[in-house]
């Protein structure tokens, strides 16, 4: 497993998420190494030692080519669209249907 992204709509959620991943990593012997969120309470109230989290201010962590800012919450991507004097209803929908 590399990559995890996932989310909550309030404190107690995340924390009973950030629980259940550490213990289904822990049944395959792995372990949770670094993990973010937007949620200053949730950075300060991990008490697990065995792993270290990223708490160093970023403008966006990037995972599954995709970038994410914490403070902002929010997603961003890349799109490139190619430089046309007009547009049809195709040229939209192809550029639409890649992101």
């Amino acid at each position: 497993m590399d990559d995890v992204v996932s989310g909550a709509q309030n404190l107690e959620t995340a924390r009973q998420l950030q629980c259940q991943l550490q213990n289904m990593l822990e049944t395959c012997g792995m372990k949770l190494r670094k993990w973010n969120s937007n949620s200053k309470e949730l950075l300060n109230s991990s008490i697990d030692q065995e792993h270290s989290f990223s708490t160093k201010p970023k403008s966006a962590i990037n995972t599954l080519d995709v970038s994410w800012k914490p403070t902002g919450d929010y997603f961003m991507f890349k799109v490139s669209i190619p430089s046309m004097t007009s547009y049809t209803k195709r040229d939209v929908l192809s550029v639409v249907a890649r992101l």
